[in-house]
């Protein structure tokens, strides 16, 4: 059976009342195949289906934070709240999380001594922190504090969330690939693991965790099947919320129906590659 697991990035920082979830992907893997989905949901979703028939209203990047403080509502709690919500966005069952926070993030880029990306195009941020945020486009090794700038600047020119999710996606697959660059993802785990310490939270049995490393051993960079949930599937709208998005739950179902077949089917890209040019939408939009 497919492997479907809920990646939370948070946020979560001494002059933040709230524990945000800066990031919210699920990886799911199929052992059959060989291939991995890995599919971004944008922090700032609306609307969003709960397990139990209901809608959650506000951004769902709260939701985590709403339901630990709910637990007559949400007595299982903000972990499990969320992995219902977007298994139910989604069609699919996810009993799994891994959760990091940033210094977790850093800890494990450091880890393994940095990750190399290659940046598609020049990115200049003026309002990120203190002093914004660029970097130049082409070969780049990041280390921890570099790789979590990358993943976190969202304002430069022809920037957006989404293009941010693309490069959180692209850090990810950097990381499996260092971390399994001199071998084998099941004896790098543990000092991985050790490196990020109490800063990552999961309930992956430890058991599973064996087979988990063997299954993203035999994975390909080019089995990867990375999608991120943005227009057409969802449209732009200002709510009580602030400015927010909008899903249209039937076509994302239809979509994730194409991301997430049975063991052994090849998952279909979305949106598909262009037969004369292999060219995608940007993903600014």
């Amino acid at each position: 059976e497919r492997i479907n697991v809920l990646l939370v990035g948070i946020d979560r920082r001494a002059n933040h009342d709230a524990i945000l979830t800066d990031t919210i992907m699920v990886a799911s893997l199929d052992p059959v195949g060989n291939t991995v989905s890995l599919v971004s949901i944008p922090r700032d979703l609306v609307n969003v289906p709960l397990g139990n028939g209901d809608d959650y209203g506000p951004k769902v990047n709260s939701l985590m934070t709403y339901a630990d403080r709910r637990r007559d509502e949400f007595p299982e709690g903000g972990k499990a709240a969320l992995q219902d919500a977007i298994g139910t966005l989604l069609g699919i069952d996810i009993p799994y999380y891994a959760q990091v926070s940033f210094t977790g993030f850093k800890r494990m880029i450091d880890g393994v001594g940095g990750v190399d990306i290659v940046v598609q195009a020049d990115i200049v941020d003026p309002e990120y922190g203190a002093f914004g945020y660029q970097i130049s486009k082409g070969p780049h090794h990041l280390g921890g504090d570099d790789a979590l700038d990358y993943v976190r600047s969202r304002k430069g020119a022809g920037e957006s969330d989404f293009t941010r999710a693309t490069r959180q996606q692209q850090i990810l697959i950097a990381l499996r690939d260092a971390v399994t660059k001199d071998g084998s993802l099941f004896w790098e785990l543990p000092d991985l693991l050790a490196a990020a310490g109490d800063t990552v939270r999961t309930n992956v049995p430890v058991s599973e965790l064996p087979n988990l490393a063997a299954i993203a051993d035999e994975v390909s960079d080019d089995a990867v099947v990375r999608t991120i949930i943005r227009h057409p599937l969802v449209r732009s709208e200002d709510t009580r919320y602030g400015t927010s998005l909008v899903p249209d739950l039937d076509a994302i179902l239809g979509v994730a129906a194409t991301l997430f077949p049975k063991p052994g089917v090849a998952p279909i890209p979305w949106p598909r590659p262009s037969t004369t040019t292999g060219a995608q939408p940007s993903p600014t939009n």
